[in-house]
């Protein structure tokens, strides 16, 4: 009830390209602001957490990139389950998000479209929140700037509105696509290559995508 009193009912949404959509924000601190209150809705023992660190240890171990000694950066990591799973596998590994909340052992704030850290200075960067992003380019361009040249982005995107089994986004979702693929095909002609490619089914169904830097 309170998400209604600050923010309304859903935002309505706008055609950004053909088949992408982007929800409507009067400003970026809306856009913030509304991102943030996630973290109240989060339980750190809930089930579907637990399932998202369980999904994605056994996709890592698919990955040679994800390596005892490598470094990996997080996007959108919430609570930090998905930094737990790349510290079992040796990585040296934090996450952002825009409200980690606090005494948060695994990430610390940070915005994705604007990232703290050096260039070339990340083997790994990994991000389920794309149906987070407020600009996917910039999303995107920061991947680039961070990645060390053999370095890859693992990007985990749910199926579209069109897709077969595919989804309505979520209340927090600022951004939604037909088409998985097509998420694909932007990432690509931003300038990353698709490495590898695969179909996942937990914590939601979609594709595992591994992109290095073209």
């Amino acid at each position: 009830m309170k998400l209604y009193k600050i923010f309304g009912k859903h935002k309505t949404w706008g055609t950004v390209e053909t088949g992408f959509r982007s929800k409507r924000f009067a400003s970026y601190e809306e856009y913030i602001a509304h991102q943030s209150a996630k973290l109240s809705t989060i339980k750190t023992l809930d089930k579907k957490w637990e399932r998202l660190k369980a999904g994605l240890r056994e996709r890592l171990a698919d990955v040679p990139e994800v390596r005892r000694g490598a470094n990996g950066l997080c996007l959108g990591a919430r609570l930090g389950g998905e930094v737990e799973a790349f510290i079992e596998f040796g990585v040296f590994a934090i996450g952002i998000d825009l409200n980690p909340g606090t005494a948060n052992r695994y990430v610390v704030t940070g915005d994705f479209h604007s990232i703290q850290y050096a260039d070339a200075s990340i083997d790994v960067i990994y991000s389920n929140s794309l149906d987070h992003v407020y600009d996917l380019e910039k999303v995107v361009a920061e991947v680039k700037r961070l990645l060390k040249p053999e370095g890859v982005f693992i990007a985990e995107l749910n199926h579209g509105t069109k897709d077969e089994k595919g989804r309505d986004p979520g209340y927090f979702a600022s951004a939604s696509w037909d088409y998985v693929e097509q998420v694909v095909e932007k990432i690509s002609a931003l300038g990353l290559t698709v490495r590898r490619k695969s179909e996942m089914t937990v914590p939601f169904g979609g594709l595992h995508v591994v992109f290095g830097k073209a």
